[in-house]
């Protein structure tokens, strides 16, 4: 199949079936061999919160769950109560109880954007311990599983941080006794405590007096009973006192503050509860007044960004201004606790602050500016993300694009940063999609999704793959754009083949062969043609499928697309070998091996010298079939694909065992073994038996 189609790995289960797919265009950036001997120590926990105040009794509280064998903790309370900083500062004062590191995520509940699905999160985490992306199953199950079991025997603390409900959290829950987990939530979590087990811990604003002690701390002496007034107007909330106590600091005096609160008593409606009277917009207002105008700017253009955090780059697409000027308005909002800084030039606002900044945005900036200020970063995305897509999969078609002088200058270094850019922004990419999508920019709404999609087969992201392309398709639609939407057709296709879903998959194959073939575009029909002849393999339908091949086949020839024959002729080397046709499937795979080598395709080579091994070993050249699979795992090793390295090491393994090198057979079935098991992939129970076959002093014959 055309790796410019977005479909997937093949994942057959016999040792003789080659299987050719969009992984033979990936360039992944792990190299292959058993996982690492001893899991990373995570240290996720966010910085402690400084003049941490009060508390005692919700601290006993944590201490005595760690100690119980229930391992669950859920602490509510209401907006802004400080019940993160409570979880993390636990856990910085506790962390030597959880020798194996710490795990932490902001699951957004209570967030403008939809919660983080616990897939994501998971994900996350996985990767934290150690597990290459290539290797996290797909299914919520498997990566639970896979999350339990690699924490079974560990001490390990987890902060799962603004729940939605008991619903996002279970996967989450570790099963090892050693493991303590702390839910915050807006919600008290009562299904969470009913059958899970968890124990409760619910936390208000701070008393008078410790609220009182915190302002004093952070503005020095103060009279007490203006002290006391204070506090109580601006609803005794840790992140409001500090404010106030800034603004004290600054020169302004209590009686002053107290006063321009009575003034105006009104608050954040939808973070506060109906009987408290905080005064939280004026308390935000003091600090937000004395910025200066650019600082201020910034500040409510920021509130447009879709994601949890942003970049300095992102900041600066935002503000249309260069990155130097941002980042001193960044660093001036961080300085009066406007904006918190979560990373090396990364920012976030605190959650009450993100919804005063998006009032002012909508108070200050006409629409006009509000959407030139989103189409910047919108544009700003595309093209980083075409820019990693480049760098990914170079051979690979990529979206168009007005690539102007600034553009042309986005480029990574190599995969490894453009992996490193896409993960970080993943969580701001998504919802930029939809914000595209509402602002009608219909094709950034298609491109983005086009451009992210090799990303996202790559690291498993499944759901957000085939979520985000039928917003493509959609987009494409309302373009009247038939190219567009039959690159998106295939797009969806190809991850409803990942997750399984063939017969979607086909359909969507088949309507953008007919869109092709109306319009009359011959290398969307050869696409096309390809993807569906690769589905109706996977569906057991080979004949038909070798149909679909003869059809896409001349068409790559007419056009002298050397990659897409040669990938078309890898494949169809794969199903004549299967159905029992060696000699024609070796004349196949060396055409298929010239025209990968002609194009640079490496991981089309790879499966070339993979094929190529299969046929000599299933006419017993042994020799001759050792050498291709050795130069087959050489190069899958230089390309990262975990799923044919695996495959090539077997095959490999398997030969030597027949020419009576078992200990190399041993060891590489070991490793082969360790990459499908952490695949998930079917093919490693086979791999098992012959591993357990060689140890009893048999032959690692295929299928034993």
């Amino acid at each position: 199949m055309n790796t410019d189609s977005g479909g997937n790995e093949f994942s057959g289960t016999a040792r003789n079936v080659v299987q050719v797919g969009v992984v033979n265009g990936g360039v992944h950036t792990y190299a292959g061999g058993p996982p690492a001997p001893t899991m990373p120590v995570p240290k996720q926990l966010p910085r402690a919160a400084t003049s941490f105040t009060d508390r005692e009794s919700s601290l006993a509280a944590l201490s005595a769950v760690a100690a119980t064998p229930s391992g669950v903790v859920a602490v509510s309370g209401p907006a802004g109560v400080g019940k993160s900083a409570l979880a993390v500062h636990w856990g910085h004062l506790e962390k030597g109880r959880y020798p194996d590191g710490q795990l932490y995520a902001n699951l957004r509940g209570y967030d403008r954007l939809d919660p983080l699905v616990p897939e994501e999160v998971l994900h996350g985490f996985l990767i934290a311990l150690g597990m290459p992306a290539d290797r996290i199953p797909a299914s919520l199950d498997s990566m639970s599983g896979s999350f339990r079991t690699l924490l079974d025997g560990k001490q390990m603390l987890l902060i799962a941080d603004n729940a939605r409900d008991a619903d996002q959290i279970r996967p989450l829950l570790p099963s090892a006794p050693g493991c303590f987990t702390i839910v915050t939530s807006r919600n008290r979590m009562g299904d969470l405590t009913a059958f899970d087990g968890s124990t409760p811990v619910s936390i208000q604003p701070l008393a008078t007096t410790h609220a009182v002690e915190l302002f004093r701390k952070l503005a020095g002496a103060a009279d007490s009973e203006a002290a006391d007034r204070l506090v109580e107007r601006v609803g005794r909330l840790p992140l409001t006192i500090r404010i106030a106590a800034q603004q004290a600091k600054s020169g302004t005096s209590l009686r002053e503050l107290i006063k321009e609160l009575g003034a105006d008593g009104r608050r954040l409606e939808s973070l506060s509860a109906p009987d408290e009277r905080s005064g939280v917009r004026t308390v935000f207002s003091w600090s937000y007044q004395q910025l200066v105008p650019g600082h201020a700017r910034a500040f409510r253009l920021l509130a447009l960004h879709a994601g949890p955090d942003f970049s300095l780059s992102t900041a600066a697409a935002l503000t249309g201004q260069p990155e130097l000027e941002t980042e001193r308005a960044l660093r001036g909002l961080v300085a009066v606790n406007m904006l918190e800084e979560t990373g090396p030039r990364r920012y976030a606002y605190h959650d009450l602050l993100r919804d005063y900044a998006r009032e002012q945005v909508v108070a200050e900036e006409t629409e006009e500016e509000r959407e030139a200020a989103l189409s910047r970063e919108l544009s700003y995305f595309l093209h980083m993300a075409d820019a990693a897509d480049r760098a990914l999969v170079p051979s690979r078609r990529h979206v168009p694009l007005d690539r102007d002088a600034t553009a042309a200058a986005v480029s990574f270094a190599g995969p490894e940063a453009a992996l490193a850019w896409c993960d970080v922004e993943l969580q701001s990419l998504v919802p930029a999609v939809d914000q595209a999508v509402e602002l009608g920019l219909d094709d950034v709404a298609w491109k983005l999704p086009v451009a992210l999609v090799y990303f996202l087969r790559l690291r498993r992201h499944n759901v957000h793959r085939r979520s985000l392309s039928d917003t493509a398709v959609q987009a494409s639609r309302r373009l009247q754009d038939p190219w567009a939407e039959t690159w998106s057709l295939i797009c969806v296709g190809g991850a409803e083949s990942d997750m399984g879903l063939y017969e979607d998959a086909m359909d969507h194959f088949t309507e953008a062969l007919a869109i092709s073939r109306e319009t009359g575009d011959r290398t969307w029909q050869a696409i096309s043609l390809g993807n569906i002849a690769w589905t109706l393999r996977l569906m057991g339908r080979e004949e038909e499928a070798l149909e679909r091949h003869g059809e896409a086949l001349p068409i790559h020839l007419s056009e002298e697309d050397r990659r897409s024959e040669s990938i078309t002729r890898a494949e169809i080397a794969g199903i004549v070998l299967a159905l029992g046709r060696p000699e024609e499937a070796y004349e196949e795979y060396e055409r298929a091996l010239a025209g990968a080598r002609a194009s640079k395709d490496l991981p089309t080579e790879a499966d070339c010298l993979d094929g190529l091994g299969d046929v000599c070993g299933t006419v017993g050249r042994t020799d001759e079939a050792i050498g291709w699979y050795e130069q087959a795992v050489g190069v899958q090793r230089r390309v990262g694909d975990l799923l044919g390295l695996a495959r090539s090491l077997d095959g490999l393994a398997v030969q030597l065992g027949v020419a009576g090198r078992t200990a190399e057979a041993r060891t590489l079935l070991a490793e082969a073994l360790a990459i499908l098991e952490s695949l998930g992939d079917p093919l490693a129970e086979e791999v098992r038996q012959r591993l357990t076959a060689l140890e009893a002093g048999g032959n690692p014959e295929p299928g034993a």
